[in-house]
């Protein structure tokens, strides 16, 4: 039984031994030489232990490993790295540590000195238009380096000495040696002070310094001025100060009344401006050189070009440009540019483009002709547009494209790939208003009786007969007109001070008088609520805008054109419900787009080419919100697509670019704006 027992002992402390891997002997030393990094080794061989010579506090090299097994940083460069705080050689800083030095140590003669990435003094925010230290006396200094401008301890009144210059550009008196009479208490030739006598009277304020303090008179006789103290705000440039613009916020002048950089402040309290040509754009300069500050020419309202900066560092628009006028025809568009250019885009097969072609462009083409135009008017196959004033103060109205009808008004069916005069169109100084829709024209000097010419099949002219003119005639029984509007085959305007009238085609009841009819060869009254304002003929319907900003809309409505919700053609004019702050309208072919007060846009009708521009093809017969469009300032309604015109100058265009009309340099239509590409 005791062998037994033993046995198991011994046999229990064996397994115990194993499981606690006690070792059988000392430890074994680390081996130098055997190409593993082990025990109290830096390295061994070409094992570093995952070390290199940034680990160990370089900045590049290769890092080896000595015969007796530590780092060999030999091969390494960089005695350290620049952002760890400290200054190593031949770091000039590092971080905030500025190794005791300021802007004035560094020749400037105040502001804030910075340390750069790279530890090197980064003396931007330093003050002073010349350096100190650069061996030349610029005001203010007293002194620079070696140079003490022919001054002497004597010439300054000691009876001896060395006379030196600080690393501010001061004298420094400090080994200068005091007068003889230094002491007795009697203010002598040369001395400041003496004991507690100061020359002139002395204060802290005389010296410049008005925040109180008392000076001392140093034993050389000379003052003391540590124990004043400086004002931050009172108007005066005390010692210490670059500028003080008081009370007032100076964004060129710090709260410590230090000269910010890039800023030049003058005077007494100071005023600060932007120093252009420094590089450096300030809140006082748009731009600096060829620096634009990140701006372009829509960010000041002109939508198209190349923003410049003057030598004033001001913004040059020169080269920018913005669409200030924008009409939209059958299967092209047209613009009026803030240079008094303008331009047309989209089908030219009638020559409706004036470029002097017959080809049709996906992007916008110049009209041809050296004129200046101010307003423009797009209609089925043909253009029709207005100059500017002339020397004599004088408008034009000029005309191109198709002439079949006689709508350019030349006094004859002849077509015109470019501007041509209309003839007969009497003269006045007031300004042209302009309205094309299809084969016949309309316009009329803003207050004054109305002039037609084109096609007059459906009495359209208003002219009291059926008879087509070649050249422009009056519209019966008009005057004082205030806005005019063309559609397919009838027109309505607007009198002073505010009645409206149509004539023409009334098949649909597109001139609103209760009932459809023959045509009305002559201007019939319509009446709206709250009078209207706005005016604009469609295909055959027409829509209006009162003095409460309500659209009304009337005629034909087969798409819901109307806005009225339903397919009903209306008689007379009806109220587009639901919709308010109305500030101008557009009748297109069988859609319409309004204005809104809040720069928005809202369209309805037919949108088989996504020509209401809210991202579907589908036909509203209710208003519905133009995509991405929250900045308009002009709508215009076309046949099967739509522009406006946004405050930046920019115009958008939407619906069927078979033809290129959308300008977007593409002929794929759009259910949501693009831009036209100027």
């Amino acid at each position: 039984m005791l062998l037994v027992l033993s046995f198991l002992l011994l046999t229990g402390l064996a397994s115990c031994r194993l499981m606690m891997d006690i070792p059988d002997g000392p430890p074994v030393p680390a081996e130098c030489g055997n190409g593993v990094e082990e025990g109290d080794e830096d390295c061994d061989g070409l094992d570093l232990g995952g070390k290199t010579c940034m680990t160990q506090g370089f900045t590049g090299g290769t890092l080896g490993c000595s015969a007796t097994c530590e780092f060999d940083t030999s091969a390494c460069s960089g005695t350290e790295p620049c952002g760890n705080g400290s200054i190593d050689d031949p770091e000039e800083c590092d971080g905030e540590n500025l190794d005791g030095q300021t802007c004035m140590t560094q020749g400037f003669t105040g502001g804030t000195l910075g340390c750069s990435a790279t530890c090197e003094f980064d003396t931007s925010a330093c003050s002073g238009t010349e350096p100190c230290g650069n061996g030349s006396i610029d005001d203010p200094e007293e002194c620079d380096g070696d140079n003490l401008n022919g001054e002497t301890c004597l010439l300054l009144g000691f009876s001896g000495g060395v006379l030196a210059c600080t690393s501010a550009c001061e004298f420094d008196k400090s080994l200068c040696e005091a007068p003889e009479n230094c002491g007795n208490d009697v203010i002598d030739d040369a001395e400041e002070c003496d004991g507690v006598l100061f020359a002139g009277d002395a204060t802290c304020e005389t010296q410049g310094y008005f925040g109180g303090g008392a000076l001392v008179c140093n034993p050389n006789c000379t003052m003391d001025t540590s124990g004043c103290v400086a004002v931050c705000g009172n108007e005066r440039i005390e010692p210490g100060e670059t500028c003080d613009p008081g009370m007032r916020s100076s964004p060129g002048c710090s709260n410590t009344c230090q000269v910010i950089a890039g800023w030049d402040c003058q005077g007494e309290p100071s005023e600060c401006s932007g120093i252009c040509g420094d590089g450096m754009i300030v809140s006082d300069e748009d731009c600096e050189g060829l620096d634009v500050n990140g701006q372009d020419c829509t960010s000041i309202g002109l939508g198209y070009g190349s923003l410049t900066c003057t030598a004033n560092c001001t913004f040059n628009p020169t080269h920018c440009h913005a669409v200030t006028n924008l009409a939209v025809g059958d299967r092209h568009s047209c613009a009026v540019l803030s240079t008094g250019a303008a331009y047309c885009w989209g089908d030219g097969d009638g020559g409706q483009l004036g470029a002097g072609n017959y080809a049709e462009s996906s992007v916008p083409v110049l009209v041809g002709g050296s004129h200046i135009w101010v307003r423009i008017s797009a209609a089925a196959v043909s253009t029709c547009a207005v100059t500017a004033f002339d020397g004599s103060f004088q408008q034009y109205i000029w005309c191109w494209g198709e002439n079949t009808m006689g709508q350019l008004g030349t006094g004859n069916t002849l077509p015109s790939t470019l501007p041509v005069a209309v003839t007969n169109f009497p003269l006045s100084n007031e300004d042209i208003l302009i309205s094309t829709r299809s084969d016949f024209a309309c316009a009329a000097y803003d207050g004054a009786n109305p002039f037609c010419w084109g096609n007059n099949a459906n009495g359209q002219l208003g002219t009291g007969n059926y008879i087509s003119y070649q050249a422009p005639r009056a519209v019966q029984d008009l005057v004082a007109i205030s806005a005019i509007s063309t559609g397919y085959d009838h027109a309505c305007a607007i009198s002073l001070p505010g009645a409206l009238s149509c004539w023409g085609g009334n098949g649909y009841g597109q001139i609103g008088i209760g009932v459809t009819s023959s045509p009305r060869t002559h201007p019939e009254s319509i009446s709206i609520t709250n009078g209207p304002l706005k005016i604009s003929a469609g295909a055959w319907f027409t829509c209006a805008v009162n003095s409460s900003q309500e659209a009304y809309c009337w005629g034909r409505n087969n798409y819901g054109q109307l806005g009225d919700g339903s397919l009903i053609d209306r008689h007379s004019p009806n109220i587009v419900p639901g919709l308010t702050g109305v500030a101008d309208i557009s009748a297109g072919g069988q859609h319409t787009c309004a204005l809104m007060t809040d720069g928005s846009v809202k369209c309805w009708g037919r949108n088989n080419n996504g020509q209401l521009g809210n991202a579907l093809n589908n036909d509203s017969p209710s208003p519905v919100a133009v995509s991405n469009i929250n900045s308009a300032v002009a709508v215009a309604a076309g046949v099967n697509h739509t522009c406006a015109l946004l405050s930046d100058g920019t115009a958008w265009c939407w619906g069927l670019n078979f033809s290129g009309q959308l300008g977007n340099g593409a002929n794929v239509s759009s259910s949501v704006p693009v831009l036209v590409h100027f």
